[in-house]
This record gives C-alpha cells, structure tokens and sequence, in this order.
C-alpha cells in the first residue's frame, strides 16, 4: 500500500521527513503526532481517514530505508505480529510502504503506558498486582514460544498496561528483535555471535552471542518480576558494560532486601535469574505454576486498620487566625507522635488531616482483641486532637478495618492495595467530635 498525494512538493517535503509530521498520510492512516522516536524507526499516534479510528503506526527512519538488516527485521516484526493473536500481544491491523519505500506498520493504539513509566509514577506493584502481570505476560510468552517465537527484548518498556474499570491489563509490545525459527531451507536473520537485546534485562547467554531458547526470556521474565515487586533493577550501572558484567557475574540481589514475599517467590526469583540457562524454569508453564504455589500461602487476607483524623474550620467561618492554624498543626504534630509511638505507619499528612495504619492479625480472634486496642487509641488521638484544636475547628476522626495488601521496605512500609488505599469509601461523612468506625467484617 503507497503513500496518498500531498498537496505539492512542499508538503511533501515538509511532512515526509526523516519523521513524519501531523498530517502525513501513511496509507489510509493520518499521522496525528509523534508518539516515540527509535533508533531505526519511530511510532505515531494516527487516525483512520474514513473512520477515525484510532492507530499506532510504526514507520522506518529515512536514513535506514537501505539498511537490509532494518527492513528485514521489521518485516519479520510484521509477520510475526500477524501470526501471533493473542489478548495480551499488540495486534496488527495492516501494513505497507510509503512512496520511497518506508515500510510501515499500523497497530493497534493502546490507551495507557508502559510499565516503566508506570512505576516511576507510581511505585511498586503489590503482590497481586504483580501475579496479573505474570499472568497475562507469561500466557503471552507461552502463545509465543508454541509458535517457535523469542521475544528477546522483553522489559517494562515493552510492556504496555492499560487501566480497567477493575484493575488493568497488560500487552507485550516490540517484536523488533524476536527470534523466529527460519523456514526449512531459509536462513535466520542472527547470524552466530550477534548479541541483540537491552542490558537490563539480557540473559548471560545473550550477552555472550552464545544460542538462545526460551529460558532467555524467563530470566527476562524474572528481572521484571523483581522490578514489579521493587520498583528498581537487580542490576544497574553507569554503563551497558557494567550491567552486563553483573548479569554474567554477579549474583542477583535478594528480594526480601526490598520487599516482604514468601521464601517461595524468593526462590522462584532467583531460579530465573540463574546464570546457566539449566538451572532456570524449563518454560513459561512451569514458572507460572510455581508462582501460583508460591503465592498460594498469602491467600489468606492480611488485614490492616487504617485511622484518618480530619481537622477543618467550618465553612461558615471566618479566615482562620495565626493562632488558630498553629493550634492546628500542633494538634496534627501530637497525634502523629501518639501514633507512631503506638507502632502506627504514618501513610499521608496534609496540612489540615493524617492517614496512619497498621498491620492486623490473620486469625479472627487476635484480630478482634487488636481491634479493642484500636478503638481505644482512636478515642485518645480524638480527645487529645479535640483538646489542642480548640472550638474553631472541627475535629472528624474515622477508623476502618479491612483487608489490604501490605509491602515493607528499608524505607518503612505502605499500603499498596485494599479498601484502606480508597479513603473515599470510607474516611467521609461523620460527625464532629467523634469516632467514626467503618468495618469491612
């Protein structure tokens, strides 16, 4: 499929660079902006001519437009995305080549981001957050291998997660790389020695330009586990040598350095990051069966009590006076301390309320006796508040007992899932001067 006329060998010009502007016509496709500039291509966001539908569309870089390498690969991406169909993989809606020759690729345009970006925003996936993105991306990899296809590049980049209404989902991206069996009687494109791949997450034996299978992609499969669960890498450096000579050398960090897991998922980790492609899972299937066994002791809820003092001056009053906001802060100040000296994790402090929380028993009666305690420290952090407060404010206290999925760091730990992490559905409403008790029991 060729590129449409422009308007005049300006706009050619002008919109046919070396990257494409908005406005140039990529088949049927309107390039409407810049979505990410490669080494050897670059993708846009565009929209269908006639039905405005939606696209990501990746277009090789003029400079490479003679490179055989560059356009054999990216027509094997094309294929190789055509014949993998599967809910958690980019799907390809059509591709062609541009008047000079640019092969394109239309794509389906995924509405979220990838998972680096992700948790650089936000943090740490939690444990449960985490078994969806090993699910979703191992059934994807298991899809892959059966049809004899290695990824190669897999990484939080190339992970795409797009939010639901409940929870998300993911999408492996970026086959530019992926390893597919030749034809009978055809070559392969990696010649013997080539070494493909990003440090981060390259097995030792892809580092090495030594043949690669499956387990490739399960060591690159294990170091995002651990980025999930840890929010870093297991390896970094100031330069690709210096990563890869940890992925060859070093033993991989223990997980429960950064983060509470079972000794089971501690173990599943380390498998995948094993430096002899022997000593790691056999393939996807198995790794997934593990993890789920692994896991299967924290089926049981943790639960959490979550207390949340709210100090506000009423609407109807005046501008607050200095001695009035100062008494605030101090009454906020107080009962931060009353709580982390009762062993509370402070979550949030604002400027006019404070989220602490901690850690509840599994078992139901140690929890109903730890609950007692709860209520009655409530009613002190409350009376103390009330009393540094003064009548200018309004003093609203809410405590919640619920499940909830905790993680803890060197840095402290955090509530990362459950009712507790949605204040508003349960620290609203109440009334002044006292205690306002929620429960999920």
């Amino acid at each position: 499929m060729n590129e449409r006329d422009g308007a005049g060998s300006h706009a050619q010009v002008s919109l046919y660079g070396d990257e494409l502007e908005p406005g140039a016509l990529v088949g049927p496709w309107v390039v409407e902006s810049r979505a990410h500039s490669g080494v050897t291509a670059s993708l846009y966001r565009a929209t269908h001519v006639d039905t405005r539908a939606p696209a990501a569309v990746k277009v090789v870089r003029a400079h490479f437009n003679h490179v055989s390498e560059v356009l054999k690969r990216f027509k094997q991406e094309a294929d190789t995305l055509q014949t993998l169909q599967h809910p958690h993989i980019v799907r390809v809606l059509e591709y062609g080549e541009l008047r000079d020759g640019r092969p394109w690729l239309a794509m389906e345009w995924l509405e979220g981001e990838s998972l680096d970006r992700w948790l650089a925003r936000r943090g740490p996936f939690s444990l449960a957050e985490a078994h969806t993105v090993m699910e979703e991306l191992g059934s994807a990899l298991a899809h892959a291998h059966g049809q004899d296809v290695l990824h190669r590049d897999l990484k939080a980049q190339n992970v795409m997660l797009l939010p639901r209404a409940e929870g998300f989902t993911v999408k492996l991206v970026d086959f530019g790389i992926a390893k597919v069996a030749p034809a009978e009687g055809s070559a392969g494109l990696t010649s013997a020695g080539a070494v493909l791949g990003t440090p981060v997450a390259m097995a030792p034996e892809q580092i090495l330009g030594q043949p690669v299978d499956v387990r490739a992609d399960l060591y690159a499969l294990g170091v995002l586990l651990y980025q999930l669960l840890t929010g870093k890498l297991p390896f970094t450096g100031e330069s690709a040598v210096e990563i890869e000579e940890q992925h060859l050398h070093a033993p991989p960090p223990r997980l429960s350095e950064s983060v509470r897991v079972p000794p089971a998922l501690e173990a599943l980790v380390r498998r995948c990051l094993a430096k002899r492609p022997d000593e790691r899972w056999p393939d996807v299937t198995t790794f997934l069966s593990a993890l789920r066994a692994a896991l299967a002791p924290m089926d049981e809820a943790t639960w959490a009590a979550g207390l949340y003092l709210d100090l506000r001056f009423p609407a109807s009053h005046e501008d607050p006076t200095d001695d009035a906001l100062d008494a605030r802060d101090t009454a906020l100040e107080s009962s931060r301390e009353l709580l982390e000296s009762a062993g509370w994790t402070l979550a949030v402090e604002g400027g006019n309320a404070l989220l602490a929380w901690r850690e509840l028993p599994s078992e139901a009666s140690a929890r109903t006796a730890e609950r007692t305690a709860c209520r009655r420290l409530a009613q002190q952090v409350l009376t103390r508040a009330m009393a540094l407060a003064g009548d200018a404010l309004e003093t609203r206290l809410y405590l919640h007992a619920a499940p909830g999925e905790l993680s803890t760091n060197s840095q402290g730990g955090r509530l990362v899932s459950g009712p507790l992490s949605r204040l508003e559905g349960w620290a609203t409403g109440g009334a002044p001067g006292a205690v306002t008790e929620r429960d999920a029991d």
